[in-house]
């Protein structure tokens, strides 16, 4: 499988994570969570639904931020859709997650027309 670049896209309130986050890219996903968060004082989320690659040194920034964010009041809340990598990867550590962006759960049998 190759592996797609590193990118973190920022829109209000949600930073939307795609491709591999590795040791290189953790530094980018550390300054982007800064940045957005305001030094950890406002809320996120942080969809890592397209993320391909998230291991634990990622899941340590996300940790840490996460901690952050609580000591100054603010929240950290990560999205990660069923059956993906991160969803998978956040279910074997016991971190809290959402599955869609707005909060809501996806229907499970959507009927199609």
């Amino acid at each position: 499988m190759e592996e797609r670049p590193f990118s973190a896209t920022p829109s209000p309130g949600l930073l939307t994570v795609s491709g591999s986050v590795d040791e290189y890219a953790v530094i980018a996903l550390r300054n982007a969570l800064r940045e957005q968060t305001v030094e950890y004082t406002t809320s996120l989320s942080i969809d890592l639904t397209d993320a391909d690659y998230l291991p634990s040194v990622a899941v340590s920034v996300l940790v840490a931020a996460m901690r952050s964010c609580e000591q100054h009041g603010a929240e950290l809340s990560l999205v990660a859709a069923t059956g993906t990598i991160a969803q998978r990867v956040l279910m074997v550590c016991a971190l809290p997650y959402r599955e869609t962006v707005d909060g809501t759960t996806p229907p499970e049998n959507p009927v199609v027309a």
